[in-house]
């Protein structure tokens, strides 16, 4: 009997231009900038008289901007980048963002970013299907349903609902991306079975989110406790921290974010609502902070030279963290107006530190 010839795959499209990357970037750090702005007004740290109506928009939706119209935009960009198609998809995300925090128009923007968010959703079925399905991969793509659910449920006007979404959509992509890293560890099979829970736990709390959005909170809290407890245990960054150069440095990064995210679990149980920034800026900045000396070479050719003056953006950022969390409590409006001002400074010296290690590694 003649065996059938295996169909032969057909050879990658050539990588995307580095000018359309670079655009594609530089229209989600414009989203970052508008929901940084906005932020810092809402907190009394700026004024809003001098940002005119473009100000007034970026007050009311900073989160959203900063959510669907920058990471939404960073994290599909990376995806794209990787598998070498669908570049309308960050775009789209981007071209959201501008449209509600630079023009107010936020149906339209809801709209584009639930086009973007399915344009994410099939770029990872293309990858299941055309590479390599896996664990960590489906994680990840359940991140991207999530995008999708919260960008509906903002375009719906269900704000609970989306700020939840939006955090399972970060938190998934990030938990799918380190259970990769883990199967370099061996786990013994309550590890791996708590992951699935946790996974489990944070589809659950999503879902719920567009019914009881009061249950969903308590669900999404005390799920991201058990993450938090279970990154710390297992991930391997928790091993790496003392290594050198870079690979130290995300190690830190990425254990600092850990504490944070128990941190916020631990607020958010307790019914303080300081304990989404806890998740957005002490875990999810981290992780930022952690992988960008990694991305940029992916994305831009740029290999960073190594310096610990990376850490300094991170500490700055922990630091004014912990001071909006007190001021938070307290009702300190001065103190939040402070840690608004901390959490510019930090982002400010973070991309100053980047573009000088850039420099030196060229």
């Amino acid at each position: 009997m003649v065996t059938p010839p295996r169909p032969v795959r057909a050879p990658d499209p050539p990588p995307l231009p580095r000018w359309a990357i670079g655009l594609a970037a530089l229209m989600a750090i414009g989203n970052l900038l508008g929901a940084i702005g906005g932020g810092l007004v809402r907190l009394g740290a700026l004024p809003a008289q001098g940002f005119g109506p473009t100000g007034a928009h970026a007050i009311g939706g900073h989160g959203a901007v900063m959510m669907a119209g920058f990471f939404g935009a960073l994290i599909a960009l990376e995806r794209v980048v990787a598998l070498r198609r669908g570049l309308w998809v960050p775009v789209l995300a981007a071209l959201g963002g501008w449209l509600g925090w630079g023009a107010g128009l936020w149906t339209a923007a809801g709209v584009l970013w639930v086009a973007s968010a399915a344009g994410l959703v099939w770029l990872y079925a293309w990858a299941g299907s055309n590479r390599a399905m896996s664990l960590p991969l489906a994680v990840e793509a359940s991140g991207a349903l999530a995008l999708l659910v919260a960008s509906a449920a903002f375009t719906l006007g269900q704000p609970e609902a989306a700020r939840i979404g939006w955090s399972a959509f970060l938190v998934l992509t990030i938990a799918g991306e380190r259970r990769e890293l883990t199967r370099l560890v061996k786990l013994p099979d309550w590890a791996s079975k708590a992951f699935l829970l946790v996974w489990a736990g944070a589809v659950a709390a999503m879902l719920l989110a567009l019914w009881r959005p009061d249950l969903a909170v308590v669900l999404w809290w005390t799920t991201m406790a058990l993450l938090a407890a279970w990154l710390l245990r297992w991930d391997v960054a928790t091993r790496q921290w003392r290594a050198k150069d870079w690979a130290g440095h995300t190690a830190l990064c990425l254990v600092v974010g850990y504490v944070w995210l128990a941190a916020g679990s631990l607020l958010g149980l307790m019914g303080q609502t300081v304990a989404w920034h806890a998740l957005w800026l002490g875990f999810v900045m981290a992780m930022v902070f952690g992988h960008a000396p990694i991305m940029l070479p992916a994305l831009a050719g740029w290999r960073p030279e190594p310096t610990r003056w990376a850490l300094l953006p991170l500490a700055v950022l922990g630091a004014s963290l912990a001071l909006r969390v007190g001021a938070s409590v307290t009702d300190w409006s001065a103190g939040l107006a402070a840690a608004g001002a901390g959490h510019a400074l930090a982002f400010v010296l973070f991309g100053a530190v980047m573009v000088r290690a850039v420099r030196r590694g060229r």
